[in-house]
C-alpha cells in the first residue's frame, strides 16, 4: 500500500467515525426533542384538566347564584301573584324591588324569564308545593329569612298583605321552617320597608 491509499483509508474511518457520531447525536437531539414534545403534551394536558376543572367549578358557581336568583323570583311570584292576577304595575313595581337587590346581577329579561319560570312551578306544583321546593333549594336559614322578608316587602307593595297573599307567606314560612310569630316579625320589617 501506498501512503497514499492509507490516507484514504485513514479518512475513510475519520468518515465513518464521523458519520458514526454524527448519527449518534442526531439520535440523542432526536430522543431530546421527543422527551421535550412528550413532556409538553403533558404540560399541555395538565393545563387542559386544570382549565376544565375551574371552567366546572365556575359553572358550579353561576348554577349556585342562578339557583339562589331564581328562589327569590320563585318566593316573590308566590306571594305576588297569589290572588290571582299579577298586573303589569305589580310585576314593574316587583322589577324595581328586584333591581335594588340583585343590583348589577339584574336584567330585565332575566327577570321576565326568571318570574315566568315561577308561574310554572307555581301551576305545576301548586302553592305549597312551590314553596317546599324553594326551601329544597335554599336551606340556610338566613338566606330563608331574607327571602321570606322580601316575599312580604312584596305582598306589602299593592295595598297590604291580603288573606291569599298571607297564605302564600304562610306556605313559604311553613316550608323554611319557621313558626307563625317569626313570620309575623318578618312581615312586621317588611311593612316598614314597603312603606318607606
Amino acid at each position: 500500500m501506498t501512503w497514499y491509499s492509507d490516507v484514504l483509508s485513514m479518512g475513510s474511518n475519520e468518515s465513518d467515525e464521523s458519520a458514526r457520531q454524527a448519527e449518534a447525536e442526531r439520535a440523542a437531539a432526536q430522543r431530546e426533542a421527543e422527551s421535550a414534545f412528550k413532556d409538553a403534551q403533558e404540560k399541555m394536558a395538565k393545563l387542559q384538566a386544570e382549565a376544565a376543572q375551574a371552567a366546572a367549578v365556575a359553572a358550579a358557581d353561576r348554577a349556585q347564584v342562578n339557583l339562589r336568583k331564581q328562589a327569590l323570583y320563585d318566593a316573590a311570584f308566590l306571594v305576588a301573584a297569589a290572588d290571582g292576577s299579577f298586573s303589569d304595575q305589580e310585576r314593574a313595581k316587583l322589577a324595581i324591588g328586584l333591581q335594588g337587590l340583585l343590583g348589577d346581577n339584574f336584567s330585565e329579561s332575566d327577570s321576565n324569564e326568571g318570574l315566568e319560570t315561577a308561574r310554572a312551578l307555581r301551576d305545576e306544583k301548586g302553592l305549597k308545593g312551590a314553596a317546599e321546593d324553594i326551601a329544597a333549594r335554599i336551606s340556610d336559614q338566613r338566606e330563608r329569612g331574607s327571602l321570606l322578608t322580601v316575599a312580604s316587602v312584596v305582598g306589602w307593595l299593592n295595598g297590604g298583605v291580603g288573606t291569599k297573599e298571607g297564605l302564600a307567606l304562610q306556605a313559604l314560612a311553613a316550608a323554611f321552617g319557621f313558626p307563625l310569630p317569626k313570620l309575623h316579625e318578618i312581615m312586621a320589617v317588611a311593612h316598614k320597608v314597603a312603606k318607606s
